[in-house]
């Protein structure tokens, strides 16, 4: 077991480090931003699923977990120290970056500009839910149309279905958790309620569908 730890740790940073250089060779390079969208139970759901993507520096995480605020922490530290990704919660003037999961905060209010740039305002989230995956849903997919992706695990409500619809409406990736592997299974059920899901799938065919699309993509870009 301490064998097998070692070498996830030795993957993760090995991963960490090429991301790193990557990003320093290409700074601009365009990437797929993803938005997971998680509430009751999506701790565990989204750690799992990042502990199984290898960092790379062709994609983005925007991660809006409905949590409270002195959780925060916690969270950034669940994900750094648990899947290898590097997690920041964004400033006002930062871009989505490559490479890293970029976590909403969910006291603060949090816009992303026509030009990309991340607004985070002083005042709350207005509004049922805080974040609002549906609002970050419908920025990001205005911004990032075809290269935009939503995956919606468990959570209580039905924030993020409308979101997922505008992605859909801009040719952007939909995937759910299966409702029968969710802790709650409200939100991943609403967005089928708005819009057809392309994949459908448990955490781990989450993840394994994940990774062969982006190896799918490497290919065809060479």
């Amino acid at each position: 077991m301490q064998q097998l730890d070692a070498r996830e740790k030795n993957h993760r940073q090995q991963g960490r480090e090429r991301v790193e250089k990557q990003s320093q060779e290409h700074p601009e390079k365009p990437v797929k931003v993803w938005l997971l969208g998680a509430s009751a139970g999506g701790l565990q759901a989204v750690r799992q699923f990042l502990s199984q993507i290898t960092p790379r520096d062709d994609v983005a995480f925007v991660y809006a977990q409905h949590i409270a605020a002195q959780q925060m922490a916690t969270l950034l530290k669940m994900i750094e120290t648990h899947t290898g990704w590097p997690a920041r919660v964004p400033s006002t003037g930062q871009l989505i970056k490559p490479g890293t999961v970029t976590v909403i905060s969910p006291e603060f209010e949090t816009r992303i500009s026509k030009q990309g740039w991340v607004l985070r305002f002083a005042s709350p989230w207005q509004g049922q839910y805080a974040p609002s995956i549906d609002q970050l849903a419908n920025r990001l997919a205005l911004l990032y149309r075809r290269d935009c992706g939503a995956i919606i695990f468990t959570g209580m409500g039905d924030d993020g279905a409308r979101g997922c619809q505008a992605i859909k409406q801009f040719a952007g990736q939909v995937w759910i958790q299966e409702p029968s592997d969710c802790m709650v299974p409200a939100m991943p059920q609403a967005v089928t309620r708005r819009c057809k899901a392309d994949f459908i799938g448990t955490v781990e065919e989450l993840a394994k569908r994940f990774n062969t699309d982006v190896i799918q993509m490497e290919a065809c870009s060479q």
